[in-house]
């Protein structure tokens, strides 16, 4: 199963490979450079952060494709496991529906995820948002960031970038965070909002884009000992 699974994320990365030939990271021959986790609050920009460093760094990222190779792997509906991804449905509530529906539960989710975001790190040059995976990733090199923000300025943000009114920005912020704080915390026991689970911790409100990169890459290279580089 484990094999099956390496193979489908081999191939991910191959194909990303022969598409990005002239964005590729400089890494030194036989050692890539350790995966960088982003955890965030939402509307804190984190996505956009590892968009950023990816075109710029040449580093895969990982968001939604980790959806996509989980359901690949247990034969799902992608958007099935939206609905699962980062969220916790009661255990009871869980088989039923798995049952009724011959779909997978939160269990099959999560222990694949596991696997999924194991084998990204074992492969390297990657960045992967959320999902628990700086709770999952086993190399102490593993670069973990967090991105917070103020609320009001999120708020502001995701009002503009979905054209709602800013309650209901509100809302929407405050069940996110709720949903992804009780994720980590029902099957990773850890809480998400403790700055020392990380390795650097932003605010989104204070820095540009290009400006958290930067901190990210002086930080990255102190804690690895590998230096990166912006591509050409």
């Amino acid at each position: 199963m484990a094999k099956v699974l390496s193979k489908i994320i081999e191939e991910r990365m191959k194909t990303w490979e022969l598409e990005s030939t002239s964005k590729r990271p400089r890494t030194p021959k036989g050692n890539p450079f350790p995966v960088i986790t982003i955890s965030r609050e939402f509307g804190a920009l984190g996505a956009a952060l590892a968009a950023h460093m990816s075109k710029k760094l040449g580093f895969k990222m990982w968001d939604k494709d980790i959806l996509q190779a989980i359901a690949e792997k247990l034969g799902s509906d992608k958007k099935f496991l939206e609905a699962l991804d980062e969220n916790r449905r009661e255990t009871i509530e869980d088989v039923v529906i798995g049952f009724m529906k011959k779909n997978s539960t939160n269990a099959g989710y999560i222990r694949t995820l596991n696997q999924v975001v194991r084998t990204i790190e074992q492969h390297g040059n990657s960045i992967i948002v959320g999902r628990g995976s700086n709770y999952i990733c086993t190399d102490p090199k593993v670069f973990h960031i967090r991105l917070v923000s103020p609320i009001k300025r999120r708020i502001e943000h995701i009002a503009a970038k979905e054209g709602i009114p800013k309650a209901e920005a509100q809302a929407i912020i405050k069940k996110t965070d709720d949903e992804r704080t009780e994720f980590v915390q029902y099957y990773f026991n850890k809480d998400v909002k403790n700055a020392a689970d990380y390795d650097l911790v932003l605010n989104s409100s204070v820095f540009s884009l290009d400006e958290m990169m930067q901190i990210v890459m002086v930080a990255y290279e102190k804690k690895t000992g590998l230096k990166l580089h912006l591509e050409a």
